[in-house]
């Protein structure tokens, strides 16, 4: 059995005693691929390093978290983006955050628009961030002529159905092993719309810090929750993370 982990963070810093272990215990739990995405400069730098360093199985998107830690030039993260089209597999993440972003929620918006028109114009699909925000980021990313996934969903049951119907992808992370909500949300999910993350090294199933070998975890979840058999889950799972990124 397969599986891609649709979106976590192998660059950080909880992962810099052992990462080659961690990929290599994900590879052995049936993880062929991996998407570690960025979410400032550093990140980004940190994640496209990851791919000469480790093994074919990483791929990498850039971009930029609404809830930055730093004052971030956006000018230079475009152009990390620019520069790096042909080696990265999305825009993202950017978005919205009305919870823990400092920056107002207008100039947020704004930022996200930049990064969309970008995404469109080098044709890369993008992985949007949306936390308490969800209905905003959906009406204003379907505007724009990109694959959108909202990654590790967390949003109403009405955002479900909008993002839906506009084709977005929607990311259930490995939270669904432990939160009522997500195992809620994870039932209405369309199997045609579903990838699974694991947001490592945030969201673990399991104490501690989580990481892609964990991912089994959302796929056993999943399985149980919507009735359906792990392998051909599984199968489905992979082929809709691909069609996304285009691996």
């Amino acid at each position: 059995m397969e599986l891609i982990d649709a979106h976590c963070h192998l660059q950080m810093d909880s992962f810099d005693r052992d990462r080659k272990e961690v990929v290599r215990r994900a590879i052995a739990s049936g993880i062929t691929d991996i998407v570690v995405s960025g979410y400032d400069s550093v990140s980004n730098y940190r994640a496209l390093e990851l791919i000469s360093e480790m093994s074919n199985s990483i791929h990498v998107t850039l971009g930029l978290s609404p809830n930055m830690r730093r004052k971030e030039n956006i000018d230079f993260i475009k152009s990390q983006i620019l520069e790096n089209s042909e080696r990265i597999v999305a825009v993202g993440e950017v978005g919205l955050d009305k919870v823990k972003s400092k920056v107002p929620l207008a100039k947020q918006k704004e930022i996200f628009k930049g990064f969309l028109r970008l995404a469109e114009e080098i044709g890369k699909p993008v992985v949007i961030h949306a936390r308490e925000a969800e209905i905003e980021a959906i009406e204003i990313s379907r505007k724009f002529s990109v694959e959108c996934m909202l990654h590790c969903f967390n949003g109403s049951f009405k955002a479900l159905r909008m993002a839906q119907d506009a084709g977005f992808t929607i990311s259930i992370s490995t939270m669904v092993s432990f939160s009522e909500k997500q195992k809620n949300l994870a039932k209405e999910v369309d199997l045609e719309n579903l990838v699974i993350e694991t947001d490592s090294p945030f969201l673990s199933p399991k104490r501690g810090r989580n990481e892609p070998a964990y991912l089994v975890y959302a796929l056993d979840e999943i399985s149980r929750l919507k009735e359906i058999d792990g392998e051909k889950l599984a199968s489905q799972l992979v082929k809709n993370t691909k069609k996304f990124y285009g691996l």
